[in-house]
């Protein structure tokens, strides 16, 4: 298992305040980013593409020279904040595809996608989504293969866990996998533990969040779901890391960072998490 960090962590570093938040008053490039993942000894980053300028000429390349520069193995997470919606969305398909050579060119070897998002929960049947959506991913995977990547798909308060392993079982790939959030398992009402297990064996990358659970708005994916360090919330991060030790998961867990409430200061919790993750690693 490997350390890493995805870039939402400091989602209000690059502008995006969620319902709630504070502004930091601080702003980040990427460049700064990776320096930070640098300094923490990660083995590996996780960027989300919403915070870059995807249609810049030479980014491939600058993204692969940063990581390069800090030892750093690189994903590239595309989707936020609605993913394919829910197979909607032609203009969001197309967009997805566009990313993967980009993704290709930086060095990538997996690129996180997902369907919708929690403003999608329960607005209709699961049935008639994954009949858009099966047929979208798979070419997807095509794509993606081509050019010597694999997909993942990430459990995004979009869809139930039934409805994605049926997706998983419909696509019938290999190359296709999960990323494995431990806060939006919660979210929709999953047992953290018994949803790993069921995941652990089609995970290609974690995002480790935890949760503090006191004032959670139960029933409301979308609603209060504040984030704290690793270790100090509610969620059974050790039972969901031993089902991951019992399917020899080998990929990155990243640690990812959501809601922050009020008077949190992100890279002292990013900091805190990494120790964290690195102790349970390294007794693992």
């Amino acid at each position: 298992m490997r350390l890493g960090l995805d870039s939402y962590s400091y989602h209000r570093y690059f502008g995006e305040l969620r319902e709630g938040e504070e502004d930091p008053g601080i702003r980040w490039s990427h460049a700064d980013f990776m320096r930070r993942a640098g300094e923490l000894r990660l083995d590996g980053v996780s960027l989300e593409t919403c915070y870059l300028p995807m249609d810049e000429a030479g980014l491939a390349e600058r993204l692969a020279g940063q990581a390069g520069e800090h030892g750093l193995d690189l994903v590239l997470a595309w989707g936020h904040p609605g993913g394919l919606q829910m197979g909607r969305s032609p203009q969001a398909f197309e967009d997805m595809l566009a990313t993967l050579p980009i993704a290709a060119t930086a060095g990538c070897g997996l690129v996180r996608i997902f369907v919708g998002t929690y403003t999608h929960w329960g607005l209709e049947p699961e049935a008639p989504v994954l009949d858009r959506v099966a047929p979208q991913v798979i070419e997807a995977c095509e794509r993606a293969a081509d050019l010597g990547m694999e997909l993942a798909l990430e459990t995004h308060c979009d869809l139930t866990l039934d409805a994605l392993c049926e997706l998983l079982d419909r696509v019938g790939r290999d190359d296709l996998g999960v990323v494995l959030d431990t806060a939006n398992l919660v979210r929709i009402g999953e047992d953290l533990v018994d949803g790993t297990r069921r995941l652990a064996p089609f995970a290609r990358m974690l995002h480790v969040k935890d949760l503090l659970l006191a004032d959670a708005d139960f029933g409301n994916p979308g609603g209060w779901w504040p984030c704290c360090a690793l270790g100090e919330g509610d969620l059974d991060l050790d039972g969901a890391f031993a089902e991951l030790r019992a399917a020899k998961f080998d990929g990155l867990a990243c640690v990812e960072i959501g809601t922050l409430p009020a008077g949190s200061n992100e890279d002292e919790v990013v900091a805190l998490s990494v120790d964290w993750l690195r102790s349970v690693v390294s007794n693992g």
